[in-house]
């Protein structure tokens, strides 16, 4: 288990160079023809606008703070992004244009590469003390606020968008929070 805060995460700008992301880790990919085997990342949305097209990725994006943003995917509203809403899923391959209600919206991105991994996110909600168990080859959690974690009798603070990477499968962690909150898990298996 490794701990990455959130000001080490790397700034980028967003392949369609309308924004930037805060990439927290990527796994290369296998292929020549594709960016990446997996991307983690957090973005600001600052207006409306298109995402980036990533073809071949399936994408789920959760909003962690600020202002509603509507989806609307290849031509149909699909999905409102509340803040420590349900993620929602969909295809790089889609048109999706990011409606905003208004100000900044920071969102969480898991992308992998179609027919080489599969993910899945999922919001836990900490009231006080939860216990979570990563059952994935690749296993990581996005905080959105202070909370202690304590793994393999170790403890730890994290913060606001720092994120837990490197947890094993079957590791059992528990998440202590200060206020009650969501986190996000992200799981991640390989393709054999």
């Amino acid at each position: 288990m490794r701990i990455q805060r959130s000001e080490d995460h790397k700034v980028m700008p967003w392949k369609n160079g309308l924004g930037v992301t805060r990439e927290v880790a990527l796994a290369p990919s296998p292929r020549p023809d594709a960016p990446f085997l997996w991307r983690l990342s957090l973005a600001t949305i600052k207006g409306s606008g298109p995402f980036s097209l990533f073809p071949g990725i399936d994408r789920s994006i959760a909003a962690l703070s600020g202002k509603p943003v509507r989806l609307v995917v290849d031509g149909k509203e699909e999905a409102t992004l509340d803040a420590l809403g349900e993620p929602y899923s969909f295809s790089g391959d889609a048109v999706v244009e990011a409606i905003s209600e208004g100000g900044e919206t920071t969102d969480l991105n898991i992308m992998t590469l179609r027919g080489s991994a599969t993910h899945r996110m999922s919001r836990l909600v900490c009231s006080q003390s939860s216990t979570v168990t990563a059952e994935h080859d690749l296993n990581m959690i996005v905080f959105t606020s202070r909370a202690k974690i304590t793994a393999s009798g170790h403890s730890e603070e994290v913060d606001a968008f720092d994120v837990i990477l490197d947890i094993a499968r079957h590791e059992n962690l528990t998440i202590e929070a200060v206020t009650p909150t969501a986190a996000y898990f992200i799981g991640i298996d390989l393709a054999n």
